[in-house]
């Protein structure tokens, strides 16, 4: 006698009970900023709403990034952008040698740093006060394409160093922005969990470059670290270049702009004072 067939709940739909595969797009496809024929993000020509929260230590703001990315992938939040400085902290993402932070315990101590190994890719980078740091908490769209997001955070940081005179540029095979070739001006490093980005971007500005000799930048020995200040030999209102890198990451991730509240972000992705 033939077994009769489970029942299915004809309640959900067929698709439903299949997750969707995300796919990527061949690794040989030339690089194509976001536009509405060749769109990078799910939302394009959505709201990127910016988030300003000031100075914050790192491990909160890293759990908070995967708070807000959930939210965005059950549709309860829009696309949004944390701007925010931390107070000093190295970090090392996924496959980092720990050896390339030259400090050790008593060292970091002294000079008032965490130490924190993170679930991002890249090495090890540090982060501080007067340096810009970008998280965006946006979808990508399918096929999911991780290098052209990464070119996109690359072509905004190179967009607003121009706007304020320092010529920047990608560098072949190394991620990040570069001036002259040889000086790290920015530094790239994220993770994509269910087609949603966390991690981001850090641009010195008026960083103390005094930071990175504790540590060998990203593992690469042979590069320097520099700064907006470094490259125009003054500071620079450090508002005004947040206010510049929200702009243009908007235009590269084919958004349209849109202010949050300062302060810290609540349990329903909504600002708080």
């Amino acid at each position: 006698m033939t077994p009769t067939p489970p029942m299915r709940d004809i309640s959900v739909p067929q698709q439903a009970l299949e997750p969707a595969r995300i796919r990527r797009p061949r690794r040989d496809q030339p690089y194509r900023p976001a536009s509405d024929e060749h769109p990078l993000l799910l939302a394009h020509g959505g709201v990127l709403a910016v988030d300003r929260l000031g100075t914050v230590s790192y491990v909160p703001a890293w759990e908070l990034q995967d708070e807000l990315a959930q939210q965005r992938r059950e549709r309860r939040i829009g696309d949004r952008l944390l701007l925010l400085e931390h107070f000093p902290v190295y970090t090392i993402g996924r496959g980092g040698d720990e050896a390339n932070l030259l400090a050790g315990p008593e060292r970091l101590r002294e000079l008032g740093a965490e130490f924190v190994r993170i679930d991002r890719g890249g090495d090890i980078t540090f982060h501080g006060p007067g340096q810009i740091v970008a998280y965006p908490i946006v979808e990508l769209r399918d096929p999911l394409d991780l290098r052209r997001y990464v070119r996109a955070l690359e072509g905004a940081i190179i967009d607003t160093s121009a706007r304020f005179g320092v010529e920047a540029a990608r560098m072949e095979g190394l991620t990040g922005v570069w001036v002259a070739g040889a000086r790290k001006l920015a530094a790239i490093g994220v993770r994509v969990r269910r087609g949603v980005t966390t991690h981001g971007l850090a641009l010195n500005v008026n960083t103390e470059l005094r930071w990175f000799d504790e540590m060998i930048p990203c593992g690469i020995r042979d590069k320097l670290v520099t700064s907006l200040a470094r490259e125009l030999g003054r500071p620079l209102p450090m508002e005004e270049v947040e206010e510049a890198l929200a702009g243009d990451l908007a235009v590269h991730l084919g958004l349209r702009l849109a202010d949050g509240s300062a302060g810290v972000i609540g349990p329903a992705g909504a600002s708080e004072q």
